[in-house]
């Protein structure tokens, strides 16, 4: 089983963001950290679950203190069992990473820090709206290496207006200059509930998926899933959802999913403390469980049982060399392509 904990402050808010977070509730920490204890007690309580995987994102994890870290996973260890080698990431905004911070949140037992870098160059950070600068990242990652951090992971947007060939092979350059095991490489989108949504800007034409995957994988980052490369490291948390195994989500706007059931906690911050165990519900049919298991196992290498699959449709993806057949398994040659594949075979 795996554990996700959402932590919905920030600092200030990004323009493409659309995730559950907010600059405005700082007040309610202390409150909403008495919340999510309540909203853990109660997932966690008399299940002896075996947790492989914790991952604490936002919002940004780095805005609560080590101390209140301290009270979350003496809790999850009071109800849980972790296993020897339990995967502990947190997402951190780099203008916030203290090397204090570092050393008690290693001390707590985290293992990984997935850092929200997006960009090195200043007026790329300006227009994604983040709070940071280039020359601060080097710096920030070699605090958490100090502190014992040896499974570092950031953050890259590409195909914004000020993205082209050059400057993308520049900003990976850069990536690879520093102490990584893995990259998460995201298209920007203007999504729904985002600051870009109600003024968009003017996105280039040119689709640059390819030029970021052939250039991170010349300097040694493997693609194993749309967004992710691996140098060598793989997220485990995130390879179980691409599974479709269950997990347990905790906090405002909060997702789990367990016996075919998907929940969502509130998300409006001062009413999930209000109520940290109230939910909604989505019922799953098998259809639409098979369609997830499509979309999520073709975007990566983990692939989809030929059992579940149309032995036609799978030969005709073959012949057009679309797809390949591994253990069992029906694999996307180009996961950019998964989507289309995973429509065909639907």
């Amino acid at each position: 089983m795996i554990l996700y904990l959402h932590i919905p402050f920030c600092t200030s808010k990004c323009g493409y963001c659309a995730f559950n977070s907010s600059s405005d509730f700082f007040h309610l920490q202390d409150s909403y950290l008495l919340a999510l204890l309540q909203d853990l007690k109660r997932e966690l309580e008399g299940k002896k679950h075996l947790l492989t995987s914790i991952y604490i994102g936002g919002g940004t994890p780095n805005t609560l203190s080590s101390n209140a870290y301290e009270k979350i996973f003496e809790l999850i260890t009071q109800f849980a069992t972790l296993t020897q080698d339990c995967e502990i990431t947190l997402e951190c905004n780099p203008s916030l990473i203290t090397s204090s911070w570092c050393e008690d949140l290693r001390s707590l037992g985290a293992n990984r820090l997935s850092v929200g870098v997006q960009s090195f160059f200043d007026d790329k950070l300006d227009f994604l709206q983040r709070d940071h600068q280039g020359r601060d990242i080097a710096k920030v990652l070699q605090k958490a290496c100090s502190a014992g951090f040896e499974n570092l992971s950031i953050d890259l947007i590409y195909g914004t207006p000020l993205d082209n060939q050059v400057r993308l092979k520049q900003e990976i350059a850069l990536a690879s200059s520093l102490p990584l095991t893995h990259l998460s490489a995201y298209s920007l989108s203007i999504d729904k509930g985002s600051k870009f949504y109600c003024s968009p800007p003017t996105l280039p034409l040119e689709d640059m998926g390819e030029i970021v995957r052939l250039e991170l994988e010349s300097r040694g980052f493997r693609q194993y899933e749309v967004s992710n490369f691996c140098k060598p490291y793989k997220s485990l948390h995130n390879l179980s959802y691409w599974k479709g195994e269950e997990y347990i989500g905790c906090g405002a706007g909060a997702v789990g999913y367990q016996e075919g059931v998907r929940y969502t906690k509130l998300k409006h911050i001062p009413s999930y403390i209000k109520n940290p165990h109230q939910r909604s519900i989505e019922v799953l049919k098998e259809e639409e469980r098979l369609l997830e298991r499509l979309f999520l196992g073709l975007r990566c290498e983990v692939g989809v049982p030929l059992s579940l699959l149309d032995a036609n449709k799978v030969k005709t993806l073959i012949e057009e060399d679309k797809a390949y057949i591994q253990e069992e398994r029906l694999k996307a040659r180009d996961f950019f392509l998964a989507d289309e594949i995973a429509l065909y075979l639907s």
